[in-house]
């Protein structure tokens, strides 16, 4: 039996995270299939199907289409199953969590790279935080993390309270933005702890 999609929700424009029937999950960029790739590449996409999922407004009504184990909008099947399961990329945004000696307090898997840091993510003592830091001298909401930079991505690290240091400079002025070049993971020291993000 063909593997299937069994789950669908859009993470980014033009980014699907899927899960198959096999147990591959991930995330799936189609923007090239929209933007880059001919037509004869994707032969099920029509030249005006293809103009009405190049709106990010449009390509985030994705849905699975239960019968056949597709992607589907409204009643167009663009993609087959086999062409989404192998644009996947199953890399995950990690996190950890190290006491300043090393040990280490937690660990944990957060999505997938365009799900991530389409959005940003935060990091503080309250629950709501993408990534929670309940140790001493962590305030509720401490900093914003996000991703930009173009050819020479950056990590933008954005004081919200308390001291944060990253890349070497430290500060505690709430919406300073410190910038750490993203050529290995990003380090952050807040509290009695250091938070890895890689």
């Amino acid at each position: 039996m063909a593997t299937v999609i069994l789950e669908a929700r859009c993470v980014a424009p033009f980014v699907v995270r899927v899960r198959f029937s096999d147990g591959q999950e991930g995330e799936a960029n189609l923007k090239p299939c929209l933007f880059e790739w001919e037509a004869a590449r994707v032969p099920d996409l029509s030249a005006e199907t293809r103009d009405w999922l190049r709106s990010p407004e449009n390509f985030q009504t994705v849905r699975v289409d239960p019968e056949t184990g597709t992607l589907v909008w409204g009643n167009m099947r663009p993609f087959s199953a086999s062409l989404v399961y192998w644009r996947v990329e199953r890399y995950r945004v990690t996190a950890t969590i190290r006491s300043k000696e090393g040990a280490v307090l937690s660990k944990l898997l957060l999505g997938g790279r365009y799900e991530v840091w389409s959005k940003g993510l935060t990091l503080g003592r309250a629950g709501t935080n993408t990534v929670v830091v309940d140790q001493e001298g962590v305030a509720p909401l401490h900093a914003r993390v996000t991703v930009g930079g173009g050819h020479h991505p950056c990590y933008f690290i954005e004081v919200v309270e308390g001291t944060t240091t990253a890349g070497g400079t430290c500060s505690s002025t709430p919406g300073e933005r410190l910038r750490v070049p993203a050529r290995a993971p990003l380090l952050l020291e807040v509290g009695a702890c250091i938070v890895e993000i890689e």
